[in-house]
């Protein structure tokens, strides 16, 4: 039987703050070209352990994360100077991007009073499709019906997508207190 062989645990624990502070070290000293090599090098055998179809699901899930939005905002606030001119009668504060009946209010003045600059800065976090679906949901609630004939002209909509206004519909302003 072989004798056990024992590690001092004191030259381990020397070993693992050198390997802490040597990866970051040497990674710095590589140039970013040989970086790229030793990533695909890692990538290539990372790929190769695993099955097609664990292949195939990772390749759509960095598709998806490529080609998706930003991530939105947490509050209005955060955003450029332009989209907060635009919504300057709101309080934006305490507008919060994850609450839908929010998120209608801000696509609604955005699309009614900004120009092609706001409505590119909105495209970042939402699709075109995304506005239109939201907009639709609402059927263009809290606006005139000159401000829903915009919207159906901009978002190339239908008056059964938003009807002719109507005095039942909810006023949207009534949602920011929400």
């Amino acid at each position: 039987m072989p004798p056990i062989i024992t590690k001092n645990p004191h030259a381990v624990a020397l070993g693992r703050l050198g390997g802490a502070k040597g990866g970051p070290a040497r990674a710095k000293a590589l140039s970013a070209r040989r970086r790229s090599q030793i990533a695909k090098r890692g990538a290539a055998a990372r790929a190769e352990s695993m099955s097609p179809m664990e292949r195939r699901d990772l390749a759509r899930r960095a598709a998806v994360a490529r080609w998706s939005l930003r991530s939105p905002l947490a509050n209005v606030a955060q955003g450029p100077p332009l989209a907060r001119r635009l919504l300057n009668k709101l309080d934006l504060d305490n507008l919060r991007w994850s609450n839908r009946d929010h998120r209608y209010l801000v696509v609604r003045e955005i699309l009614l009073r900004g120009d092609d600059r706001a409505f590119q800065w909105l495209r970042r976090f939402l699709s075109t499709r995304d506005i239109s679906n939201l907009v639709r949901s609402y059927a263009g609630a809290g606006c005139s019906e000159r401000e829903r004939q915009r919207l159906r002209r901009v978002l190339r909509l239908g008056h059964d997508d938003i009807p002719d206004g109507d005095s039942d519909q909810p006023d949207a302003r009534a949602f920011a207190g929400s």
